[in-house]
């Protein structure tokens, strides 16, 4: 028997140690071809649902990857630089002209001009409800390697709204079934293969008409998990990692063997409040839940000092942020006796309380790629109990078709803000009557006409003051929760150089990245 004991004690060593000389073979692979090619492999938090750049976020990760590149971008302060254009100027208020960079070639070869940047904005315009809502285009012109852009009304943030990923540049002339799976773009790295729900690998762009790339490739593994994501970049079976989670950002303190990278977003960790709930359109309730959840503690303990207590949905980095804002301080007392006073009391005993007969329960949705919202969620859970309402917790992958039906109550939700560095695109699609993202269906017509000017404001000390207008007023009807700015991380061995952190995260793999 003891024998068998020892044998089997072998037999599990064996196969643990095949698995781990497996899992470290295919880095290896992927990142030596025969000692000559360089590759890194990236592990992900989040994946895209194709490779489409004009289907939802899709861009976002076409960016990310190396693979799109946009008209403009934005650098590390959130100022506009020249990407696909090289030079562009303000005709009138409504005309923007753009000159194309001479020499600029899609990944197959073909020359991108005037009438190639036209076709690809007007095919994201088609297809995406939200390329038309940040970019209100009227027409577009193209001359050579000028075209020209006509908005419907003077719209101030256009600019810094045509460096966002969904306005990504790509042939439309290609074959269809290119689009989902390897589109054909313009930047240093293109699709090389595309396994949904599992890794895209991209390789080095020899057509690229800026800086060749210093590696030969990069794959990128979808590893949802944090805690797997930690531990295989730990193991040498990836070589960098996005969003470790503040459990296990410890484990890479050795600079000798870890690069990490860490910059304050320009993402919120909000609530949405679902206003067709009959308690959450009582203003009381919407406050009290204000007043009961404790912002600090999520930042400093649940999330560990990784994130920063919110006020409004900006940060403070911007001069448009929380500066001059009044937070709601955590005031479990004073949530309670808003609720009293509303009519709400603990009738029978159970800690929840009640009004007309129903008890005051809400569900909370959260999506567990974005390691910060589970724990969150759990802590809202408790703290809410403590004030008399009950919380049911709901899990998903995904959260985006649980928002468009609308079967929710309250859902939890990180999202890029000023992405463009402009306020505006941001309190139009997310507070505006019928704006794509008002899931929460909040309406006022002060905060409505408040957005509107923000279209024709050119000053921009006066736009700030115009964005700061509104967050009041979304403080005061509680239209949301605002929790948390979190920190961006990204943590890559110590023989990899050239990642760096981008307030906005859709920026990632570039032409200077490199591996020894």
């Amino acid at each position: 028997m003891k024998i068998k004991k020892y044998l089997a004690v072998i037999l599990s060593m064996i196969f643990l140690c095949a698995g781990f000389i497996g899992c470290k073979s295919e880095s290896t692979a992927e990142k030596n071809d025969n000692g000559q090619s360089k590759n890194i492999v990236f592990g992900v938090n989040q994946f895209p649902s194709t490779l489409d750049p004009a289907e939802g976020f899709n861009g976002w990760f076409v960016s990310m990857y190396g693979v799109g590149e946009t008209l403009v971008k934005l650098d590390k302060n959130m100022k506009i630089e020249p990407l696909l254009a090289d030079s562009w100027k303000r005709v009138n208020d409504l005309t923007w002209k753009f000159h194309i960079k001479d020499g600029a070639k899609f990944q197959d070869g073909t020359p991108v001009n005037g009438k190639t940047v036209k076709a690809s904005l007007e095919r994201s315009l088609k297809l995406n409800p939200r390329a038309e809502s940040i970019l209100p285009i009227d027409s577009i012109t193209e001359d050579g390697q000028y075209v020209s852009i006509k908005t419907k009304t003077p719209y101030e943030a256009f600019l810094g709204n045509i460096a966002d990923p969904v306005a990504i540049i790509v042939n439309t002339g290609a074959s269809k079934d290119t689009f989902t799976k390897a589109p054909v773009c313009t930047g240093p790295f293109k699709v090389k293969s595309y396994v949904p729900d599992s890794k895209v690998v991209v390789e080095k762009n020899k057509n690229y008409w800026g800086d060749e790339a210093k590696i030969d490739g990069a794959a990128f593994k979808y590893i949802k998990d944090a805690n797997t994501r930690a531990m295989a970049l730990q193991s040498g079976e990836i070589d960098a990692a996005q969003s470790i989670s503040s459990d296990n950002i410890s484990l890479f303190a050795d600079k000798s063997e870890y690069n990490t990278d860490k910059i304050t977003s320009l993402r919120i960790i909000m609530s949405y409040e679902n206003l067709n709930n009959e308690f959450l359109k009582d203003p009381a309730v919407r406050k009290a839940i204000a007043l009961g959840v404790n912002r600090e503690s999520y930042a400093q303990d649940v999330l560990k000092g990784t994130a920063e207590a919110a006020v409004g949905p900006f940060p403070k980095s911007l001069p448009f942020g929380e500066k001059k804002l009044t937070a709601y301080k955590y005031d479990k007392e004073g949530a309670a006796k808003l609720l009293n006073d509303a009519g709400y009391t603990d009738t029978d005993g159970d800690g929840i309380r009640e009004k007309n007969g129903k008890k005051l329960e809400l569900n909370l949705a959260f999506y567990t790629s974005r390691s910060e919202l589970p724990v969150i969620a759990q802590a809202m859970q408790s703290e809410l109990k403590e004030i008399g309402i009950a919380v049911k917790l709901q899990s998903y992958e995904s959260v985006a078709n649980v928002l468009k039906s609308g079967s929710f109550d309250l859902c939890l939700y990180s999202v890029n803000t000023a992405t463009s560095g402009d306020p505006q695109s941001f309190l139009e699609l997310y507070f505006k009557t019928g704006g794509s993202e008002n899931y929460g269906k909040y309406s006022d017509p002060e905060v409505d006409s408040l957005i509107d000017k923000l279209k024709n404001e050119k000053d921009t000390q006066k736009r700030n003051s115009i964005a700061i207008d509104v967050q009041k007023k979304l403080l005061e009807d509680n239209s949301d929760i605002f929790l948390v700015t979190p920190m961006l991380n990204l943590v890559s061995k110590s023989d990899v150089s050239g990642l760096t952190m981008y307030p906005v995260d859709y920026y990632l793999l570039n032409s200077s990245v490199d591996i020894k």
